[in-house]
């Protein structure tokens, strides 16, 4: 391998890195400016349910990289905040699953728009075309990463 700082894969992961931060502050951002009573990772957790109404708690912390212990405050914040409730899973009563409630639904409408404008934003600096391209090195990036996750020592 080539000397580190000659190597063009380092500026490449500290870009991925500076996006993904990007994208988090944006958020956090756009939650205070909605007057949002939620953290980012709370935010996290709804994204996960608009996608896919019903989901157990172990499939959320897959679904925003986080163990499942630490999902466990962000969903009794939410259910607390009445965004989301426990409901008894009818295939596994030791199971519950975490659904949205109506307000955690609503969330959705408002932040709907704000994703739509940073898409937008995106779009007029960067052709479709070449999104489309970026997006298909990242999911051949992430493929990689993951073979390398699970080779053997």
């Amino acid at each position: 391998m080539k000397n580190e700082s000659m190597n063009p894969v380092k500026p490449l992961v500290d870009s991925i890195i500076a996006l993904r931060t990007s994208l988090k502050q944006y958020y956090i951002q756009k939650i205070k400016e909605q007057q949002l009573d939620i953290t980012y990772e709370m935010l996290q957790v709804l994204a996960a349910l608009w996608k896919k109404e019903q989901m157990n708690q172990q499939d959320i912390a897959t679904a925003i990289q986080k163990n499942k212990a630490s999902v466990t405050p962000l969903i009794d914040n939410l259910c607390k905040r009445d965004l989301v409730r426990r409901v008894s899973d009818p295939n596994d009563r030791r199971n519950n699953l975490i659904e949205l409630t109506v307000k955690g639904d609503e969330y959705r409408t408002l932040l709907d728009p704000v994703q739509q404008d940073l898409y937008c934003a995106i779009l007029q600096e960067i052709s479709e075309k070449k999104v489309l391209e970026i997006t298909e090195t990242l999911e051949k990036l992430t493929a990689i990463i993951d073979k390398q996750s699970y080779r053997e020592p």
